[in-house]
């Protein structure tokens, strides 16, 4: 199965990737870990369009910020994280594009173009750092991986700082101020930030919270010194490891690196 590009992973960075390939009429292959679309938890805006997709819904966000930046910071992440904080760069109004909508399309566009265009190949896991047989039949010279980054390292020693946070979302946003997204870093609220977007409503605590609600665990990469396959290209939040990567930075990443 030839192809000019491989590209590991299809959740939203994956495809993002994927179709900056095809925009650029070449052929990819899509390894992934299940034929089915990735569960977007957290997920709640692009901060701009995909080419390709500038006219999906899209609206304008209120972002606010209770307590302060700092003080958010010590919340969510504790002492030893000293980085930025989303409220530093994105508190105000701006503008926001529905990555539910974005990434469905995408999936259904490259699903149904021809075999000779796109393939997707499933592969349980990748272990260690061993690429499937596929990626090598594909005979490409471009390997880009939206992946977790630790897939990909196979030595011994390198660290993958991470935050594990919890997240419970809901299509039935109830009495919420609609396209608002608030941060707190007081002790008002045991959640750290709530948002309700596009009639999608996601709530985040640093800690599991004991009231009963139902909520996935989410590892939220920091950073990392692992310098493994360094041939294959990384990109997206989860490929580079790194907290400030945004989805819709993947497909301009992607022409770079093509062109």
């Amino acid at each position: 199965m030839p192809a000019d590009v491989v590209i590991l992973g299809c959740g939203p960075s994956g495809l993002a990737a994927a179709t900056a390939v095809v925009n650029l009429d070449r052929t990819v292959l899509i390894v992934s870990n299940a034929d089915r679309p990735s569960k977007l938890y957290g997920c709640q805006y692009l901060h701009a369009p995909i080419p390709g997709y500038e006219t999906v819904r899209h609206t304008r966000v209120g972002y606010y910020l209770q307590g302060t930046a700092e003080q958010y910071r010590l919340k969510v992440y504790g002492e030893n994280w000293k980085g930025k904080v989303s409220p530093e760069d994105f508190v105000g109004e701006h503008d926001a594009w529905d990555i539910r909508a974005t990434y469905g399309y995408m999936w259904s566009y490259l699903h149904g173009l021809p075999s000779s265009k796109v393939n997707f190949v499933i592969v349980p896991s990748i272990v260690a750092g061993r690429l499937p047989r596929e990626v090598y039949e594909a005979r490409s010279e471009t390997i880009i991986s939206t992946i977790p980054a630790p897939a990909l390292c196979h030595q011994k020693g390198h660290t993958f700082n991470y935050h594990t946070i919890y997240a419970a979302g809901t299509s039935k946003p109830g009495a919420e101020a609609q396209d608002t997204i608030v941060c707190d870093g007081t002790s008002e609220h045991t959640w750290y930030r709530n948002a309700c977007v596009f009639g999608y409503r996601t709530t985040e605590w640093s800690k599991q919270p004991t009231g009963g609600e139902r909520v996935a665990a989410v590892a939220k990469p920091l950073t990392t010194d692992c310098t493994c396959n360094p041939d294959i290209y990384r990109i997206g939040r989860y490929g580079k490891w790194l907290k400030s990567y945004l989805v819709h930075q993947a497909y301009p990443d992607v022409v770079k690196i093509l062109e």
